[in-house]
């Protein structure tokens, strides 16, 4: 019952990680004076200046941090070390979220075929663990190098992504605790048939 849960919040969770590493405008910043008067949106992967913006849209020209821009250094908008660190991290986070989901579904169908299942819930547990750290990172990072490039940081500056994100990190946190409740029921179920087998062999 525990796997289940532990396994649904970890699709929810990698569903609105995905969604928000995806989403450009984690966050918007008015430029320093030195700059120019515009803004700036930030997001895991992009770097957007917002060109213009009435009641019915916003248009934005956005740059890959990936790709990377010489020109958009020099202008200080991004720290590269920061952005790029927190691009990897999500790739990975990303990655490992899949691996756990497959390695659930492994689990889901062999939990009653095999005896070592307390150690592949173990592992299941660990990779969950550094999922939720890497989510955690993520943000951080991203506001680290906001403070780092001079802006304030408030509420005020972050979009949907940014809250979605940290949500998710959340969720994975959540994950990894039904997890763990599954890993304890697991050995103490273990522990009990152990049990009531030298219970039975003793008898006889």
């Amino acid at each position: 019952m525990f796997f289940l849960i532990g396994f649904g919040w970890h699709v929810a969770a990698s569903f609105a990680f995905v969604l928000a590493i995806l989403s450009p405008n984690w966050l918007t910043v008015q430029t320093v004076p030195s700059l120019g008067s515009f803004q700036i949106q930030r997001g895991v992967f992009y770097v957007c200046d917002l060109v213009a913006q009435n009641s019915t849209f916003t248009t934005t020209r956005c740059a890959s941090i990936i790709g990377v821009d010489s020109s958009l250094i020099s202008t200080g908008r991004w720290n590269y070390n920061f952005a790029i660190s927190s691009a990897a991290i999500a790739i990975g986070c990303a990655g490992l979220s899949i691996i756990v989901l497959w390695l659930s579904g492994i689990y889901f169908n062999v939990r009653k075929k095999n005896s070592c299942t307390t150690c592949f819930l173990l592992s299941i547990c660990l990779l969950l663990l550094l999922t939720f750290c890497a989510s955690f990172v993520v943000w951080i990072l991203l506001i680290s190098e906001t403070l780092t490039m001079g802006y304030s940081v408030d509420r005020s500056i972050f979009n949907w992504p940014m809250w979605l994100a940290v949500g998710a990190t959340g969720g994975y946190l959540m994950a990894l605790l039904t997890m763990l409740f599954s890993f304890c029921a697991v050995v103490c179920h273990g522990r009990k048939e152990d049990r009531s087998l030298n219970y039975a062999a003793n008898k006889f």
